[in-house]
């Protein structure tokens, strides 16, 4: 019985959202209405994707007030004598058919560490496939869903599934970029978004949405210039994996959108219009699906790097990534003849805090200790996370050893200021080594070696301290330094 306040809590959440959604499927109706190609058939249903993504938020107990809202968006739309028996059966079809694949996505969908991937984005493009072809095949060979004459069943059953198919495969897509982009999961945790939206630079995602765009609209002409097949329109998906491939799935997404909607307007306002409606629907499907897939794809190699460089735990870069920078802070300074410092940072008492509150809490502890740490120092200078309670920072250019000091100071500083872990507040402060590197040629291993050594000085001499680490040439045998009070 304790999963009864939230199915409450859930239903009510639904109920709340009932004029939503009645819009939703009314405006979906209307645009079905607009692209009728057959009594009862559409080039493009929306309304079937709308289904799938209700259920993927609110899961099966959503359904029959799903149910009850294309019914009466049926009520609203037609004159009473023209209400039958089918406006009744058919949501009936739509509901079982996209409620179960929304149920099916909903699995992944629901998990706190969801991500677009590959292998989610060829679920999305299969169920929709498979979804459709059964919704066609339901809706032209049951007698008591079809008023097709029989001479046009095949082409009837065609445009029904290609209908349903545009219709899952953009709605789908659109709503689970925008979901996770402007709300919250559905169990409250922080949830990734889909693809690399750092890498979706406006300026980029314009160029390709007008690449895109263009060699729509090139596309719309050709057909009638050249007097070609109108399937030449295909060429439209070689932009758009282009999108995929290099910026990820938001920008392949947006130009596979951008392009199916400048080949349809092209083709209407030059009077080149693409004869069936089949092929229309395969491109606006195949132009998103190769946008999921390319986009997916580049999205996962840019997850693996990211696990292979960025700590999971606050987001800083790790002991890979960090040799790197300091390799490039070192070749900086010996070049331009500057000086640098490695910063090597121990949260002092953390096993306590972890031991005490717990991992959560540590590792929470370890994220904002991290934010002010990265707050406190420059932008071009590097704050990684070695591992534990471990961080170091890569001063890339400092005046001296004293402006090194400084910037160990202000770090202490922003570490001594109390932690909210949630209802707890928690004071903690730091050991600090510093290593200086000037005109030498140390090597960025031994400088942060160095910069250990220093900061097990300091925490052996009292913690709350900054250590100093004096390396007159590579290789010294021991630190000469001097342990500093850090307040």
């Amino acid at each position: 019985m304790k999963g009864l306040p939230f199915r409450r809590s859930r239903s009510t959440q639904f109920l709340l959202r009932f004029p939503i959604i009645f819009s939703a499927y009314w405006l979906a109706w209307q645009t079905a209405s607009l692209f009728e190609v057959y009594p009862n058939v559409s080039a493009f249903y929306a309304s079937a994707g709308l289904t799938v993504c209700f259920t993927m938020v609110h899961g099966l107990i959503g359904l029959p007030a799903l149910y009850l809202s294309i019914i009466a968006v049926r009520i609203l739309d037609l004159p009473a004598p023209g209400f039958t028996a089918f406006d009744l059966l058919d949501p009936m079809r739509e509901i079982c058919v996209y409620g179960l694949v929304g149920a099916h996505l909903r699995q992944s969908w629901i998990r706190p560490d969801y991500r677009f991937s590959l292998p989610i984005a060829v679920r999305v493009i299969y169920s929709a496939f498979l979804a459709s072809l059964l919704s066609a095949v339901l809706a032209t060979h049951t007698p008591a869903l079809n008023s097709t004459p029989a001479e046009h069943i095949g082409t009837a059953f065609l445009s029904f599934w290609g209908g349903d198919f545009a219709g899952v495969m953009i709605t789908v897509p659109a709503f689970m970029i925008l979901y996770r982009l402007f709300s919250h999961p559905l169990n409250g945790s922080t949830a990734n978004l889909i693809g690399a939206v750092g890498t979706a630079r406006p300026l980029s995602m314009a160029l390709y949405a007008l690449l895109g765009l263009s060699v729509a609209m090139f596309s719309a002409a050709l057909p009638a210039v050249l007097e070609v097949d109108t399937r030449i329109a295909i060429i439209i998906l070689f932009p758009v994996v282009l999108a995929g491939l290099s910026r990820g799935t938001i920008v392949g997404f947006l130009v596979a959108t951008v392009s199916c909607a400048g080949l349809l307007g092209a083709g209407w306002a030059l009077g080149f219009h693409i004869n069936e409606p089949i092929e229309i629907q395969l491109i606006l499907a195949l132009a998103v699906a190769l946008a999921l897939m390319a986009g997916a794809s580049h999205d996962d190699k840019e997850h693996a790097w990211t696990l292979a460089t960025f700590d999971a735990v606050t987001g800083l870069p790790n002991r890979y990534m960090l040799m790197d920078r300091l390799e490039h802070a070192l070749t900086s300074a010996r070049r331009t003849k500057t000086t640098m410092a490695v910063m090597y940072i121990d949260l002092d008492h953390f096993k306590e805090v972890n031991d005490t509150l717990g991992h959560h809490a540590g590792d929470q502890l370890l994220k904002h200790a991290g934010e002010r740490i990265r707050n406190t120092v420059r932008t071009s200078d590097t704050v990684a996370r070695l591992g534990g309670d471990e961080f170091v920072v890569v001063l890339s250019s400092v005046d001296s050893i004293e402006g090194a000091d400084h910037v160990a100071r202000n770090v202490l500083s922003a570490l001594e200021q109390p932690f909210s872990l949630g209802s707890r507040a928690v004071t903690i402060s730091a050991s600090i080594g510093i290593a200086v590197q000037s005109t030498g040629s140390q090597a960025s291993e031994d400088l942060l070696r160095q910069a250990d050594q220093a900061m097990y000085q300091a925490k052996t001499g009292g913690r709350n301290r900054i250590y100093h680490a004096v390396m007159p040439f590579p290789g010294t045998p021991f630190i000469q330094g001097a342990l500093r009070k850090g307040t």
